[in-house]
């Protein structure tokens, strides 16, 4: 049995690392399903359907990520450089801002163990989708502080950056996901993608 265009929309979902999503809106082509699935309220696909989907986060509820037990866990007892002398760092505080002009800032404080010295670092850089429209990496890094510590530390908040914006995050049920285009506004992130459903996830 085929069914017309299906549209969902979700709000304020929580998802994988802790990341919660302002909007999620998916709109499929028609859908072939199972009728007598239907007849008992379950919408089971009988063939894949493909669907546009949205989803937006907004600065607050990526910064709630960035500075989750699972991310800053990750972020303690880094070894990186600092004027030529190797030394132990830890993060605190993490900040990820959406200042608009297709930029985010990512800035963060860390304590340098041996000396207990407090250091800021502070960069700019560009969202693009990867080449495999899995994720998101940042490039046309420019440093605003900290450029002194060594690009381990700059790796590592990258690394985390990417984790956190993968698109595997933001499936539901089972499907798999094409990111197409996203725009860095002020204070918000807007993610389209292109998604292959196989099947919708149960209630």
């Amino acid at each position: 049995m085929c069914t017309p265009q299906v549209a969902v929309q979700g709000k304020g979902m929580v998802m994988k690392q802790d990341l919660r999503v302002e909007t999620m809106q998916l709109q499929t082509s028609s859908i072939a399903i199972n009728p007598l699935s239907a007849a008992f309220g379950k919408i089971e696909l009988t063939q894949p359907a493909d669907a546009e989907t949205q989803v937006v986060l907004t600065e607050t509820d990526i910064n709630r990520a960035f500075n989750s037990k699972f991310i800053r866990d990750k972020m303690q007892n880094l070894k990186v450089h600092v004027n030529g002398e190797a030394v132990t760092v830890d993060t605190q505080q993490m900040a990820f801002r959406l200042p608009g002009d297709h930029k985010v800032l990512l800035s963060t404080d860390v304590i340098l163990e041996q000396v207990g010295e407090t250091k800021r670092v502070a960069f700019t850089a560009v969202p693009q989708v990867s080449p495999d429209g899995q994720s998101i990496t940042l490039e046309d890094l420019e440093y605003v502080e900290g450029k002194e510590l060594s690009p381990a530390l700059t790796d590592a908040l990258l690394n985390q950056a990417k984790e956190l914006l993968d698109l595997r995050n933001f499936k539901l049920g089972e499907m798999s996901i094409q990111l197409k285009s996203l725009e860095a506004q002020e204070s918000k992130l807007v993610l389209r993608a292109i998604a292959r459903i196989e099947q919708f996830p149960a209630a």
